[in-house]
């Protein structure tokens, strides 16, 4: 049947069926695709997370991360940071420290010795111990690392 050959009835019922289906349509298609995108969003490996001061220890034996929190310009102490990891003992770290310089005696039971040592690099920059103790600010966007390495020594400090 066309709708001339409808009662007015049937064709006002019919028009609120197609209405209503064409409303839902409208309604649940960009609630759903919503939904979709939500849960492809909360899932993504890309989401921003806080910033913070990641710091790589490096030997043969491990290689670990730690992390701390930070605000994205707030630079912090780098001698204060491996103090507080100390404290935690993790890692487990013991330093020696004099009036001029501050040096990373033992990480994790490594210990420095005669031809190798904890050697701080920041930006790929080595950083001495006379440079620790005046203080080495560091932020989120620096990358940290401390390396067991061959080092030099003369008299028992090492030298670049």
């Amino acid at each position: 049947m066309h709708l001339r050959e409808m009662k007015n009835d049937d064709k006002t019922l019919l028009m609120k069926k197609q209405f209503l289906n064409t409303f839902h349509l409208v309604m649940i298609v960009p609630f759903v695709l919503f939904l979709f995108m939500n849960c492809i969003s909360s899932h993504s490996p890309y989401k921003t997370k806080e910033p913070e001061i990641r710091i790589q220890f490096l030997s043969k034996e491990f290689e670990e991360f730690k992390t701390v929190p930070s605000s994205l310009f707030e630079k912090k102490d780098l001698l204060f940071l491996l103090a507080e990891f100390s404290k935690k003992e993790d890692p487990s770290m013991r330093f020696i420290s004099t009036n001029r310089t501050e040096e990373i005696m033992e990480v994790n039971g490594i210990r420095n010795s005669w031809d190798a040592g904890w050697v701080v690099y920041v930006n790929g920059e080595r950083m001495d111990g006379v440079q620790m103790k005046r203080g080495v600010k560091v932020g989120p966007n620096d990358k940290i690392q401390i390396r067991y390495e061959t080092v030099e020594r003369v008299f028992g400090r090492p030298i670049n």
